[in-house]
């Protein structure tokens, strides 16, 4: 089969771009699947945000340094569980603030790929 027949024959799934995770109270959680981290540029130069693909939800997009620290140390694979808890905004000086977060991390085999896909369908 040539590769213009099997375009033809490709089942298609529709792809959202994630969504930001701000969370404003403390305790407030975002539940789901590890799918990767990624570097932005922004007003204070690169950092980097995990992805997280909710059941139902679809993929979000959480920033945050201690974040990031908690990910490295829990050696996240793609197609964990996790739970993110905001605690608060800490006031670093007059004008800059550190988001803290709680990292919790399922003790289950992670997601396949496929799996991935079909926990987050698009929003």
């Amino acid at each position: 089969m040539s590769a213009s027949e099997k375009l033809k024959t490709v089942k298609w799934r529709k792809v959202s771009a994630p969504k930001p995770w701000n969370p404003k109270e403390g305790g407030s959680e975002l539940i789901g699947y590890y799918t990767g981290r990624s570097k932005r540029d922004g007003v204070h130069g690169q950092y980097e945000v995990l992805t997280v693909a909710v059941p139902y939800k679809g993929v979000f997009l959480v920033s945050g340094t201690i974040l990031i620290q908690l990910a490295d140390a829990a050696m996240l694979s793609r197609g964990d569980a996790v739970r993110i808890v905001f605690v608060e905004r800490k006031q670093l000086d007059e004008e800059r603030t550190m988001k803290m977060f709680e990292l919790y991390v399922g003790e289950t085999e992670a997601l396949e790929d496929t799996e991935l896909t079909e926990a987050a369908p698009p929003s």
